[in-house]
């Protein structure tokens, strides 16, 4: 798939997930956020690896544009690893999950007005599609939970997502035999 088709479709996603994250109850919404947490680490991460490149090289205001998209990102981390030491269903966590959707569409905004236009004005189709393709490898070796300390940059995402994604991994089915 294309690139920015793929980055759309996730966005979607996405947007469905907050929608049945907020009208949900008991374990089912808490299924359903981890759901969330999952779909939007694994996407940041791919962007990180795959997209903020491309945009700094070929987008007219590059630099720019990638840092501010990277900004965004990373309070958002901060506010899901803020999420994972917070009772669910608390008022404080539903602040923060409200916080969190702010966010998180703000820059889904962003990213639909101004980036993705950019990309497609400069990047040849050929090239988008082949991106498309590594986007869809970066995001399923991408880890599963935030981790805020971790640099945001290519480089850092290459080398450290796969070892962060295994540890998830395990955390993650731990987590499950556990609530069985």
């Amino acid at each position: 798939m294309e690139l920015v088709a793929a980055l759309l479709e996730d966005h979607e996603e996405i947007r469905s997930l907050f929608d049945k994250v907020a009208a949900g109850t008991g374990p089912r919404r808490e299924e359903r956020f981890d759901q969330l947490r999952e779909q939007l680490v694994r996407h940041e991460v791919a962007e990180e690896a795959i997209v903020r490149p491309l945009t700094k090289r070929y987008a007219a205001d590059g630099e720019r544009v990638a840092h501010a998209r990277v900004n965004e990102e990373s309070n958002a981390e901060a506010i899901l690893k803020e999420m994972e030491g917070t009772e669910m269903g608390s008022a404080r966590w539903d602040r923060l999950f409200e916080r969190l959707h702010t966010a998180v569409l703000r820059h889904a905004d962003k990213e639909e007005s101004v980036e993705f236009p950019r990309l497609q004005a400069t990047v040849d189709s050929a090239e988008l599609a082949k991106r498309g393709t590594m986007f869809a490898a970066a995001k399923r070796l991408a880890p599963t939970h935030p981790h805020p300390m971790t640099p945001n940059s290519p480089a850092a995402t290459m080398v450290l997502g796969p070892v962060t994604a295994v540890i998830d991994r395990a955390r993650d089915a731990v987590a499950k035999a556990l609530s069985t």
